[in-house]
């Protein structure tokens, strides 16, 4: 009997529903769905996000249905495209935008919108991190081996850059301003006419 009084404190977690945000989804057509963003989670063939309409329905929208989705966290706007990676479809949020390169991350559960726990039983986990860079071409930046791709992605572009790769101020961590860089670097190149 005693098993009875904590059954209602071991499903609270489970009925606890989790925030929502005032959002759009971006369709492939280039429109926007307007209403509410749940959750974005891992599943074995990437991510999926619960998106909860105007009228109340409620969907699962997987990445290759969609371009992309938005919405405002705390104040700042969150912007993610919707990628494939090795055979799997992701969610990538923007970090650096750029006229040459942009920076984009695969969420983590910083946040209560994200629930990565699935992310834990990948056998390989995706990088964290991706470059966007020509005509919507991506370029993984994976932890192990971070210098010699960058070296090999910056070479004939910026060549000075490439030799910085690994250098202090140009680790894995300081990708935002190595990619920051890189876009004030083309920016003056370009001519004005």
């Amino acid at each position: 009997m005693r098993q009875l009084y904590l059954l209602p404190f071991l499903l609270l977690p489970v009925l606890l529903p989790a925030e929502s945000y005032r959002g759009f989804l971006l369709t492939k057509d280039g429109h926007q769905l307007t209403g509410y963003l749940n959750v974005l989670q891992y599943s074995p063939g990437g991510n999926i996000i619960t998106f909860t309409n105007d009228f109340g329905d409620e969907y699962q929208i997987h990445p290759f249905l969609v371009s992309g989705f938005g919405f405002n966290y705390h104040g700042e706007a969150m912007r993610f495209v919707s990628r494939r990676h090795e055979g799997m479809w992701y969610f990538l949020q923007e970090e650096v935008r750029g006229r040459a390169i942009s920076l984009f991350r695969l969420p983590k559960g910083s946040g209560r919108w994200v629930d990565d726990s699935m992310l834990r039983l990948f056998r390989e986990p995706p990088p964290e991190y991706y470059l966007e860079y020509g005509q919507g071409q991506f370029l993984p930046v994976p932890r192990g081996g971070y210098k010699r791709n960058l070296r090999a992605f910056f070479r004939q572009a910026s060549p000075e850059l490439a030799g910085k790769i690994g250098s202090r101020g140009y680790r894995y961590r300081d990708l935002h301003a190595i990619v920051t860089e890189f876009n004030t670097r083309s920016n003056r190149k370009r001519r004005r006419l």
